[in-house]
């Protein structure tokens, strides 16, 4: 079955896009976690009834431990870096100190793009939409196999996501559908993701949201891909058990971002040369080195230029941008070595021995 052997390219596109597009569908999904308490276990009701080595168990087995590094330059200037997964749960309430005493020290969150945006009214949703459709009389099946199309009906169908209006769309709106499908299913949701709830929080405590990217951007990049490309990354939902394991894969990269032991296998920036050989056709390895180019690698060498941007400003900043931009040769992290900066993944020591010294070095 192809679908498990191409992955890669799919968590791309989820590590990518999956906020891209939430506040676009017309067609509500049901939160499976909306019925649930939108508090993390130590700051419920029960946690404060009980008593205090009760919470502080429960506080240490809830406790998620995801990778931030801190990136110092050779005169000093410093900045946070955290990889994001764009769809989550009610476990990124209950964050590290490490993460909470460097968050706090921020005056600025930078994100690919401020994702609130999209959802914060009727408009801004109806504005993404019109870009997501065809401007001429063409639908989604004169662009992609007709047999594609039915089966991602289907799919929606059975989730109770299609709608007729989706045919003038773009194929850029059905990927996100059928990610949509994907992360539901999975039990996590796009609106808890980890840039939604940075963006939300950082907004709360009057940070300074700095997009590394924007909207107009993102939305332009994923309309440039073609057809082809599309109907390779469509059809691997669409084949016999590919929605399950994506849903599979999907929790697995969750938990490993959890852990803090993403790498760049686990977010599909590094392949098994020899599965691709098996499973994919030439034409196809091209469609996907071209989408890599495009997708990741060129994107990295312009967040690294912004990070080293925020870097040498006055404030000190929180970057945030998805995980899958940070791994491999080419990710964010290896470029702001070879640029000669020191990367340093924080813990639990750090989170308060730090405090004072990074202030001071700040502002000096």
């Amino acid at each position: 079955m192809r679908s498990k052997k191409i992955t890669s390219l799919i968590l791309s596109f989820l590590l990518c896009s999956a906020m891209l597009f939430s506040g676009c569908n017309l067609h509500v999904i049901e939160d499976p976690q909306e019925s649930k308490s939108s508090s993390s276990p130590t700051h419920s009701s029960a946690a404060a009834s009980s008593d205090k080595s009760s919470s502080t168990q429960q506080e240490n087995s809830d406790q998620i431990t995801p990778a931030v590094w801190k990136v110092s330059d050779a005169d000093g200037n410093y900045i946070y870096m955290m990889g994001s997964i764009h769809a989550a749960d009610d476990a990124i309430q209950n964050m590290p100190e490490y993460f909470e005493s460097a968050f706090s020290k921020c005056d600025s969150l930078a994100v690919e793009a401020d994702t609130t945006l999209s959802t914060s009214s009727l408009g801004a949703s109806l504005d993404m939409f019109n870009q997501l459709s065809y401007s001429d009389d063409t639908k989604i099946y004169d662009h992609i196999p007709k047999e594609t199309y039915d089966k991602m009906v289907e799919i929606l169908k059975e989730n109770n996501l299609y709608n007729p209006v989706y045919d003038s769309c773009t194929p850029a709106m059905w990927e996100s559908l059928m990610e949509q499908v994907v992360i539901t299913k999975s039990g996590l949701s796009a609106l808890k993701g980890v840039d939604m709830t940075l963006i939300n929080r950082a907004k709360k405590e009057k940070k300074n949201v700095l997009e590394v990217e924007s909207m107009d951007f993102q939305l332009n990049l994923m309309k440039s891909f073609s057809d082809e490309l599309y109907t390779m990354a469509l059809s691997q939902y669409t084949e016999d058990g590919a929605i399950d394991q994506q849903v599979e894969a999907l929790n697995e990269l969750y938990d490993k971002w959890k852990k803090g032991t993403l790498d760049a296998k686990s977010v599909g920036v590094e392949v098994d040369e020899k599965t691709l050989e098996v499973s994919l056709t030439e034409e196809m390895k091209k469609l996907q080195e071209d989408y890599n180019n495009q997708m990741l690698v060129e994107r990295n060498k312009g967040m690294a230029d912004k990070a080293e941007e925020y870097m040498q400003s006055d404030s000190v900043v929180f970057f945030l941008v998805g995980a899958a931009h940070f791994y491999g040769d080419d990710g964010v992290l290896q470029l702001m070595k070879d640029r000669g900066c020191t990367v340093t993944q924080l813990s639990e020591s750090d989170a308060e021995s730090t405090d004072t010294e990074e202030t001071n070095q700040k502002a000096a």
